[in-house]
């Protein structure tokens, strides 16, 4: 328990990872299991929790889509259903429409590179940050129709 209590004062971190971290220590599974159910207990393992913030957290301050915000969350150990429901949960089309338009403005700071090429260096910049093909192709789209208009 000692151990544990040590590793979550420094960052908060799933149960997998509690698992993983006191395995490595050479805990037995069993005592392992013991430690996450008294976690629990106290509030100090809260998994649903936990990776609501990481997805906001991806979402907000990072700039990821939700495939990226999905892999990152899977990578911390969630479990595949938990990240589902956190990630579709999240946002609707619109928003992640939203958020990948402020992503490129963020990115080109006031215009895509020209032509064909920047509107696929663009499309390849948010495809890698996670962002679903219709959306990237619409902030693409607005973002161009933005700057002929004379906005940012």
């Amino acid at each position: 328990m000692d151990s544990a209590l040590r590793m979550l004062a420094r960052r908060s971190l799933s149960e997998a990872e509690i698992r993983e971290r006191l395995a490595i220590k050479g805990f037995p599974e069993g005592q392992a299991e013991a430690v996450i159910v008294r976690l629990r207990e106290l509030g100090l393992a809260d998994d649903p929790a936990l990776c609501g913030r990481l997805e906001r957290y991806c979402r907000e301050t990072r700039g990821y889509g939700p495939a990226k915000a999905a892999w990152f969350l899977r990578a911390r150990g969630f479990p595949r259903e938990l990240v589902e429901e956190s990630v579709r949960g999240s946002r609707s089309q619109e928003e992640e429409e939203a958020s990948a338009s402020a992503v490129l403005r963020k990115k080109f700071r006031g215009a895509l590179p020209p032509g064909r090429e920047g509107a696929a260096k663009a499309y390849r910049f948010l495809a890698g940050r996670g962002f679903s093909p219709g959306a990237s192709r619409r902030a693409i789209g607005g973002y161009t129709k933005a700057i002929r208009e004379g906005g940012d």
